[in-house]
């Protein structure tokens, strides 16, 4: 069971995919060229203002590393890094099986449409991803627009995402 996105066009869906995996889905429209979203995911400099604590060597067998302070930390390695197009990782946290996080970025109109996709998931933390990834593609689209990302609002999410996740 696929789940919709909420009416915020900004919402991930999370739900089980065709092969019967969970996974999260987000779709961002960006006015900003597939270029300049891939450099600011991949240039450490850029990376920091919008997704602190993350280490991401964005070449193939670089590391990936997503430090979360007292919540813990996930760790992977990089499959592919195809600039500006695609850049996927796995994704390890204590206790879960190993998942992978793909980037992919295609050029739309001026912008770019970027799909972040993590998968396969447990479906009892995939609220709580689709919490960390939404907050984490606000403050890539503040970035973009020049702007510091905003402090989000993880109890609002968490509650928009819980009550999606019981709908389905």
């Amino acid at each position: 069971m696929d789940l919709a996105p909420a009416a915020d066009d900004r919402r991930g869906t999370l739900g089980v995919g065709q092969d019967g995996a969970w996974q999260i889905r987000f779709e961002r429209r960006l006015a900003h060229a597939p270029e300049r979203v891939w450099a600011a995911l991949a240039e450490p400099e850029q990376r920091a203002r919008w997704m602190p604590g993350v280490t991401l060597d964005a070449a193939p067998g670089g590391t990936a590393r997503y430090d979360f302070g007292e919540e813990g930390a996930a760790e992977g390695r990089v499959l592919v890094a195809d600039p500006p197009h695609r850049l996927e990782h796995t994704w390890r946290w204590p206790g879960e099986p190993e998942a992978v996080v793909r980037w992919e970025i295609t050029p739309e109109g001026e912008g770019s449409l970027l799909v972040l996709l993590h998968r396969p998931l447990a479906a009892e933390p995939a609220v709580h991803y689709c919490v960390g990834w939404h907050a984490m593609l606000d403050g890539l689209g503040a970035h973009l627009a020049g702007d510091t990302p905003a402090e989000p609002d993880y109890a609002a999410l968490a509650e928009g995402y819980a009550r999606a996740a019981s709908a389905g």
